[in-house]
């Protein structure tokens, strides 16, 4: 399983949940698990999606009213950035 948590792998395993419930070889059982699985990713994906929402408008309230703060509250503890 991939280690990677960002929304663009995110994507790319929504994407291939999809392409199983396309399978138009599977059966119907099988199908049944399928679309199951493919409800619980469904419902933890809006969970990361709605989570990355709420740190996108962090950082725009951030921008918009500290900007000189914007690394400082960003970034974790510990964390350093140098361009």
């Amino acid at each position: 399983m991939s280690k990677d948590r960002s929304t663009n792998a995110l994507n790319g395993h929504l994407h291939d949940q999809l392409e199983r419930l396309l399978n138009p070889d599977m059966e119907e059982k099988d199908l049944d698990l399928e679309v199951k699985k493919s409800k619980a990713v469904a419902l933890i994906a809006a969970q990361i999606i709605d989570g990355e929402r709420v740190v996108n408008q962090r950082a725009k309230l951030i921008a918009d009213h500290a900007p000189a703060k914007l690394e400082e509250y960003l970034m974790p503890q510990g964390v350093t950035y140098e361009p």
